[in-house]
């Protein structure tokens, strides 16, 4: 116990470390990088509290796909950046604000892991029960996104999917339309 809680302090230490490195930072190129590692270690703190397909979605989406989506659009964006003169002040105060109640809230819930949290009490012995005489696999994780929440997780793909496409689609139209402006336009001759 004592030494899942030295993890998850320094897993929160380091996500804190990243966010203010995040509010520090300059440029795109190094706020893709700290967006990217915030995902990575978000992942691994799902990692310890034993929800390892929440992990896998944080990894892959958060961590892969919106990386990779973001590199693709800086190529879209003017190789110089412009100085911003605006304040830190107001986000930072919003942030912690937020921070602060949601901190607060969190005084109210259950330990992790305790038997009479509602989590517990609800359709969870069911899924349990029911994983390996309904649906016949083994693992509880797998039969709960595949059967009983198979609706979900397949709403969850296409969401996934949309925005991806989404992306993919406004970087295109962005290309075309400088491939337009780079070309000449080509002058229209009338027979007289």
């Amino acid at each position: 116990m004592i030494s899942e809680l030295l993890i998850n302090a320094f897993l929160v230490t380091i996500m804190l470390s990243i966010a203010i490195a995040l509010i520090k930072t300059r440029t795109v190129i190094f706020t893709v990088i700290l967006t990217s590692a915030y995902s990575l270690v978000a992942a691994l703190m799902f990692i310890t509290l034993d929800a390892v397909d929440v992990a896998f979605t944080e990894a892959s989406v958060g961590a892969g796909i919106s990386t990779i989506l973001f590199l693709a659009a800086m190529a879209y964006l003017p190789q110089t950046e412009e100085e911003s003169i605006s304040s830190e002040f107001i986000p930072v105060l919003s942030c912690i604000i937020l921070g602060g109640i949601l901190i607060w809230c969190s005084f109210d819930l259950p330990e992790i892991g305790q038997l009479t949290a509602p989590i517990h009490q609800h359709v969870a012995p069911e899924y349990i029960k029911g994983s390996k005489e309904d649906i016949g696999i083994p693992n509880i994780v797998t039969s709960v996104l595949a059967s009983y929440r198979g609706y979900d997780t397949f709403g969850e793909t296409i969401v996934v999917f949309t925005a991806g496409v989404a992306v993919l689609a406004l970087l295109e139209k962005k290309n075309t339309t400088k491939k337009n402006k780079s070309q000449p336009k080509q002058k229209i001759r009338k027979n007289a």
